[in-house]
C-alpha cells in the first residue's frame, strides 16, 4: 500500500475552525484532504505570559523610542522564538511537506530539512501603509518586518499567491525567482447552489455588502450610492451583512450583524443573503483578494468594487461586474450602476460570467489539484 503524502499544516487554531481566515483555512484544509493528503495540525503563535509580557516591553520601548507604531506581529525577538517553537513542534513529526500560509515569522529561522510550502494573498511589504493595521510603523519596524518576510520567502521552497498582483510584488522587490512562484485563486468559502436562480431585475435591487469592516471596505461609499440611485427613483437597497455601520437609514439600508459560520443556522443566512440579492457591493479601500468576491461569484452576483489590490484577480471588470478607480466617488458609482440597471440582459451576462468564472477558477477543488501537483513536485525535486 502506498504511503499518502503528510503535510504540516501550521495554523494559530484548529483547521476546523471556519471563523479563522473567513473559512479559508478550513477550506484549504478540507482541498488537502480531498486530493488523499493526510494532513496534520501543527500549533503556531503560541507564547507563554512571560514571552508575551517581553514581548509587550519590546513594544513599548520601540515606541517610546521612535514615537511610531511598532508591528506587533513581525519582530526579531517574536520571530526567533516563534521559529525554535515551531522546530520543536516539529521534531516528533512524520510530514513530508511544511505548509505554511502567512506565517513568516515562523519560518523566517526555521531549520528543516522538509520542503516548505508558503502561501499568502499579499506580501506583508506590500500591505504597509496600505491597510491601516499595517500603517504607521517606525522605520525601524518596517525594516525589520521586510527582513523577516525576505527570510521567509528566500527559505520556502514554493511560493503560492491568490493574484499576480502579489506574486509580481514577491518576485520583483524580494527578487524571488520566477520558477518558485504560483499563482491559484482560492475558492468560495460558502456552499454554492447547484444553479443560480432567476432575478428580477426590474422590481427591488438589493446591494450585498457582506464584510466585517465597515470604513476599509468602502461602506459610506456604498451607502451614499444607493441613497444617489434612490433619488433618481431606482427601487434599491443595500442590505449590510456581518458589521454594524456607524450610521442608520433604515430606509436604505437593512443591517445584519456579524454571523458565524461555524454556526448552521447562521451560515444559512449568509446563504440565502447571497441567493436574493442582485450584486454584492463593495467599493473597498485596500484589498488583497477578497473571499466573499468568490462567494458573490458562485452565486451568479455581479460584483461592483475598486480596481485596487489583488481585486482584479477575482473580479474582471466588464465580464463580471464593474471595478472603478480608488477616487471614484458616491456619483460615479451611481453613473455606472444606473447603465446597467437600465439593461438587464447585460446584468444577466455578468451573472452567468461570473459563475462561470466560479465553476472554472474561484473553488477549492481547482485550488486542492493545482496545490496537489506543486505537493508533489516538491518531494520530486527533494
Amino acid at each position: 500500500m502506498t504511503k499518502k503524502i503528510k503535510i504540516a499544516f501550521l495554523c494559530s487554531g484548529p483547521l476546523t475552525d471556519k471563523k479563522i481566515w473567513s473559512g479559508t483555512i478550513y477550506q484549504m484544509y478540507q482541498a488537502f484532504l480531498a486530493q488523499d493528503f493526510e494532513v496534520e495540525w501543527v500549533p503556531v503563535n503560541r507564547f507563554s505570559p512571560l514571552e508575551s509580557n517581553f514581548f509587550l516591553i519590546i513594544e513599548k520601548f520601540h515606541k517610546k523610542i521612535f514615537n511610531r507604531g511598532f508591528n506587533r506581529n513581525h519582530f526579531l525577538a517574536k520571530a526567533f522564538s516563534a521559529s525554535r517553537k515551531l522546530q520543536n513542534n516539529l521534531k516528533p513529526s512524520d510530514a513530508d511537506v511544511i505548509f505554511a500560509p502567512t506565517t513568516i515569522a515562523d519560518i523566517a529561522f526555521l531549520k528543516t530539512s522538509k520542503p516548505i510550502l508558503y502561501l499568502n494573498d499579499a506580501t506583508f511589504h506590500q500591505l504597509l501603509n496600505y491597510y491601516d493595521g499595517m500603517s504607521g510603523f517606525g522605520w525601524l519596524s518596517k525594516k525589520t518586518t521586510v527582513l523577516i518576510e525576505k527570510l521567509a520567502l528566500q527559505k520556502s521552497d514554493n511560493l503560492v499567491f491568490s493574484s499576480s498582483w502579489a506574486a509580481k510584488h514577491a518576485v520583483d522587490f524580494y527578487k524571488i525567482p520566477e520558477n518558485k512562484v504560483n499563482v491559484i485563486k482560492f475558492g468560495s468559502n460558502s456552499t454554492a447552489p447547484q444553479q443560480i436562480a432567476d432575478k428580477d431585475y426590474n422590481s427591488e435591487i438589493v446591494f450585498l455588502f457582506l464584510g466585517v469592516e465597515w470604513e476599509r471596505k468602502g461602506g459610506q461609499i456604498a451607502l451614499d450610492t444607493v441613497k444617489i440611485l434612490r433619488k433618481r427613483n431606482y427601487p434599491v437597497k443595500l442590505q449590510v451583512v456581518g458589521c454594524i455601520p456607524p450610521v442608520t437609514d433604515a430606509e436604505v439600508m437593512n443591517v445584519i450583524p456579524f454571523l458565524n459560520k461555524n454556526n448552521p443556522a447562521e451560515a444559512q443566512q449568509i446563504f440565502d443573503f447571497l441567493q436574493n440579492s442582485h450584486f454584492m457591493f463593495m467599493p473597498t479601500r485596500a484589498d488583497c483578494t477578497p473571499i466573499s468576491f468568490c462567494e458573490a461569484a458562485s452565486y451568479g452576483l455581479p460584483v461592483i468594487s475598486t480596481n485596487t489590490g489583488g481585486v482584479a484577480a477575482v473580479v474582471e471588470s466588464g465580464e463580471t461586474g464593474i471595478l472603478l478607480p480608488l477616487q471614484a466617488n458616491a456619483e460615479e458609482y451611481a453613473d455606472e450602476i444606473e447603465i446597467l440597471l437600465r439593461d438587464p440582459n447585460q446584468i444577466e451576462k455578468y451573472s452567468l460570467n461570473a459563475r462561470k468564472k466560479y465553476e472554472e477558477e474561484l473553488n477549492w477543488t481547482v485550488w486542492g489539484k493545482e496545490m496537489g501537483r506543486i505537493v508533489e513536485g516538491l518531494l520530486v525535486k527533494k
